[in-house]
């Protein structure tokens, strides 16, 4: 089974004619089939498209109003990061539920670290992944009953740890911090770093997620008193 685009419509659970549409993103042609024929068959949700390809799954959030993203963790591609960092830098309203048939925790937590909404096993039941998209794409979070305690604990014992490390900021963070702090616009931290824009946006993005600031002035008040830059 190929790529498909499709425009049909399903009224949706209040009988509103705005159907919850989702993109699915999947190596194997024959799990992507199996999740257009679950999904279609719920009132109210729509399959948009389905791919293996990252890079039309990029083109098809550029052009079309997508409400969810399932996609494989697995996949072959490095595109989990990609994908993320787009929705970031272009917030786009898209929510981005991943499932695989992983259940270590490493993995879990490496998924909510790249900025996912939701994540699923392979061997839940239909009902729990209807469950997973809809608190996900009410704007919620949704991990896994087998694997949500312990990774809320891992979560938690981490963020203890993230004041007394810099290892939580990458180098390339750090030097876009330094420049912050030095009251350099963005335009002017690409131009010394040699990076665009739209990566100096991103590496903020995820800074402000690491030390838990709201805003620049913030982040390099939490920067100093860790002692991460001077």
């Amino acid at each position: 089974m190929g790529e498909r685009w499709s425009n049909s419509r399903r009224a949706s659970p209040d009988g509103s004619d705005t159907p919850l549409s989702v993109l699915i993103l999947d190596d194997h042609p024959i799990i992507r089939y199996g999740f257009v024929q679950l999904l279609t068959s719920w009132p109210g949700m729509r399959v948009v498209g389905e791919t293996g390809s990252s890079a039309a799954a990029r083109e098809w959030l550029d052009s079309t109003k997508t409400d969810l993203l399932l996609m494989d963790m697995e996949q072959s591609e490095d595109c989990v990061d990609s994908l993320i960092q787009k929705i970031i830098e272009e917030n786009l309203t898209t929510r981005v539920l991943v499932y695989s048939a992983r259940l270590h925790d490493a993995h879990v937590l490496e998924a909510v670290r790249c900025g996912v909404h939701g994540y699923i096993t392979m061997d839940a039941e239909p009902e729990r992944l209807y469950e997973a998209i809809y608190v996900v794409v009410s704007g919620g979070v949704y991990l896994d009953p087998a694997i949500a305690s312990t990774v809320i604990g891992q979560v938690g014992r981490k963020h203890e740890r993230r004041t007394r490390s810099s290892r939580e900021l990458t180098a390339r963070e750090v030097a876009v911090l330094q420049r912050i702090a030095a009251g350099m616009r963005n335009s002017e931290i690409a131009g010394d770093l040699f990076i665009s824009e739209r990566t100096v946006k991103y590496h903020i993005t995820s800074m402000f997620n690491k030390l838990r600031a709201r805003n620049r002035t913030q982040a390099v008040k939490i920067a100093i008193q860790n002692g991460l830059i001077k």
